[in-house]
């Protein structure tokens, strides 16, 4: 199946994680980690790539030197997609590296707007959004960014991720507060979802992704 699901296992324990590798192979485009990576080092990457590609999801900003000392690392190590923030300003030629599996993280979908404003001055989100995208755009191959910001960036040549992703049917609450359904996100320019809490606290996790996966189909 050719799914645009990124399946978070950041905060799983590496033998649920297990588990949940070998329910969704194939109903899946990939895994996010970290929890995993931090317990047991680099090498499950290796192991998880047997099931799906992988996205690191450690949201780096240090000095560039460590930048690019973590990235090598991440990519050596079989890394399809790996997370940094927009903001540290890092730039991958400057150091020697491409753009492929670097994708850079904007504003955080748990961020409200009253959050924001507390740290970001005189604009909006969404203005700050797209001023990080256009910077981004020929720097990283992929941006993070909330569906809800795609709109004034859907021309941009950079490949979109969105989290916060909730399904039209998960009516539970959680702490993402700039959520959209996948058909919004899909129509506005997505092109990798991050869906994590629906799936994974379904009764039927199978079930639940294969009903997510063709409401994203109905909207391609």
């Amino acid at each position: 199946m050719n799914s645009r699901i990124i399946l978070p296992l950041d905060n799983t324990t590496w033998d649920d994680a297990r588990r949940i590798l070998q329910r969704t192979r194939g109903l899946v485009w990939g895994y996010k980690l970290r929890r995993s990576v931090l317990e047991h080092g680099l090498g499950v990457v290796a192991e998880v790539k047997a099931y799906g590609k992988v996205m690191l999801d450690f949201k780096l900003y240090d000095i560039p030197s460590a930048m690019t000392e973590s990235l090598q690392m991440h990519i050596k190590a079989g890394a399809d997609i790996t997370t940094i923030h927009c903001t540290s300003g890092y730039d991958p030629s400057a150091a020697g590296m491409s753009a492929d599996h670097i994708a850079g993280v904007t504003i955080l979908t748990s961020t409200a707007e009253d959050d924001f404003k507390r740290y970001y001055r005189g604009q909006t989100i969404s203005e700050t959004v797209e001023q990080m995208a256009r910077q981004a755009q020929g720097r990283y191959e992929f941006l993070v960014c909330s569906a809800l910001e795609l709109k004034s960036i859907r021309s941009l040549q950079i490949k979109k991720i969105c989290p916060g992703v909730r399904p039209s049917w998960y009516a539970a609450g959680d702490d993402q507060t700039r959520t959209a359904v996948p058909a919004d996100a899909i129509r506005d320019g997505a092109d990798l979802l991050v869906i994590g809490r629906p799936i994974l606290t379904a009764k039927d996790m199978v079930k639940a992704l294969k009903r997510t996966n063709k409401e994203i189909e109905a909207a391609q």
